[in-house]
């Protein structure tokens, strides 16, 4: 082996090179602002224990800028905005089914709206409407509605079918165990199809929706998909996430089909993002695993928790040997994917534990691109990100390049606001699409491929 020449000249180098090193490692995380903010939600009582999660953008047919948002809000229902975050129509969750015996203490949960998407072109009835499907965890069914901009504030229309089936659970009883419909990711391939998870489980259903023939929308199960809970690293020892309860495992929430490039990506929250062939999803000789949280391989210690009444997860940081990475920080939360045209474009992933979002190519093998945050600005920035979803429209104003918007798990009230800050708050941030673009220096285009 050749030994490194002693000159000075070449110690300069040396020093160059290590120098820029740490200026590369101490970069600061590019940073975006928010536009504007919807209404705050608040998880107590007083605030009817709402907790916003995930946002649906739909893209009118003949006028953008009439283009709305659909908001879930878990126990609170659903909210529909414009895009100058202004309500439109607020829908009630669903009622908790009756119990059968008046004596003993009803426990049966009413609806829990977690995740939303869309379908556009659907046909029901004979003509062609526009879908939004939303997963109903306390109930744990779909929850679908026809989506139109017309007259007064009938913006949502239910159209689910009465006899719209259980999507995992086979009684009342399980359903109020909590093993139910969790995540989801909608599209139109050659059916219209839902892909949703199940709660503290690594299973995913494939589910087929159809026209019931009675103006409403019913679905069926067609496959089902069941990720793994324990992993062999690249030192040949096994691996499963450090999880609070027992009997619970690393499931998966945030869901986006891709069908141009026959790509459907999952986010397993405590393990990273899965790509799976979206045309034979039960084939897990083509799921892949290509992007990995930072702690994923790092042993732990279980220790039991008796005031809060789980098992607190201790990391053995020092003993990590980087089989994970670090651009993604445990939990994986919300997916959405950028369409910039012939099947190119971005995949971004909320990498909730450091309260940023990284950036990967839609196309080719996915390579990590950067990531960035949303700070404060004129308003508070965004935290704690479950759901959010991004557009390559113009929408017009500060959105002519498109626009991303994003649940805020840690909403803070304006400084001159009456509001509270003690009370935990939620609410959805909408940010200019330009502003990210071209701090990031992605491309962009503004084409519709919405209705393609």
């Amino acid at each position: 082996m050749n030994k490194l020449s002693k000159s000075p000249f070449t110690f300069s180098i040396f020093a160059a090179l290590i120098l820029s090193s740490c200026a590369q490692a101490e970069q600061e995380m590019i940073e975006v602002t928010p536009s504007l903010e919807t209404r705050s939600h608040y998880s107590d009582d007083a605030g009817n224990n709402t907790d916003v999660d995930d946002p649906a953008i739909w893209i009118h047919p003949t006028d953008k800028s009439k283009s709305l948002v659909v908001t879930t809000l878990k126990k609170g229902g659903i909210d529909v905005y414009d895009l100058n975050g202004k309500l439109l129509q607020y829908i009630e969750p669903a009622s908790a089914p009756a119990c059968k015996d008046d004596k003993t203490p009803c426990k049966n949960k009413a609806g829990r709206l977690n995740n939303a998407d869309l379908i556009y072109g659907f046909e029901l009835n004979g003509k062609q409407v526009d879908l939004v499907v939303i997963s109903d965890r306390g109930l744990d069914k779909l929850a679908i509605y026809t989506i139109s901009y017309g007259e007064g504030n009938n913006f949502l229309t239910d159209v689910t079918a009465d006899a719209a089936p259980l999507i995992f659970a086979t009684n009342q009883q399980e359903i109020n165990q909590g093993l139910t419909a969790y995540g989801l990711a909608s599209t139109k391939t050659d059916k219209a199809i839902a892909f949703v998870s199940q709660n503290s489980t690594t299973r995913v259903v494939q589910l087929e929706l159809f026209d019931n023939g009675n103006g409403q929308i019913n679905y069926k199960n067609i496959a089902t998909l069941d990720f793994p809970t324990t992993f062999t690293l690249a030192n040949k020892t096994q691996w499963k996430p450090c999880a609070d309860d027992d009997g619970e495992y690393p499931h998966l929430e945030g869901i986006v089909a891709d069908t141009t490039n026959n790509a459907l990506y999952l986010a397993q929250e405590d393990v990273g993002i899965w790509k799976v062939s979206l045309n034979d999803p039960s084939n897990s000789e083509k799921w892949k695993l290509f992007a990995k949280v930072k702690d994923f391989g790092v042993p732990y210690a279980r220790i039991w928790d008796p005031a809060e009444d789980e098992y607190l997860c201790q990391l053995h940081n020092d003993k990590d040997l980087g089989f994970g990475d670090d651009e993604l920080i445990a939990d994986a939360e919300g997916l959405t994917l950028y369409d910039g045209g012939d099947g190119k474009g971005y995949l971004l992933a909320s990498s909730q534990g450091n309260n940023t979002i990284a950036v990967y190519t839609r196309e080719g093998e996915n390579d990590y691109v950067n990531s960035f945050t949303v700070a404060d600005g004129d308003i508070d920035g965004v935290n704690e990100t479950d759901g959010m979803m991004v557009v390559n429209n113009n929408l017009g104003g500060e959105f002519d390049q498109g626009v991303l918007i994003m649940q805020d798990g840690d909403n803070q009230p304006p400084a001159n606001s009456k509001q509270d800050p003690k009370r935990e708050s939620t609410n959805f941030k909408y940010v200019s699409w330009r502003n990210i673009a071209t701090k990031l220096k992605l491309n962009i285009n503004t084409e519709d491929m919405n209705r393609k």
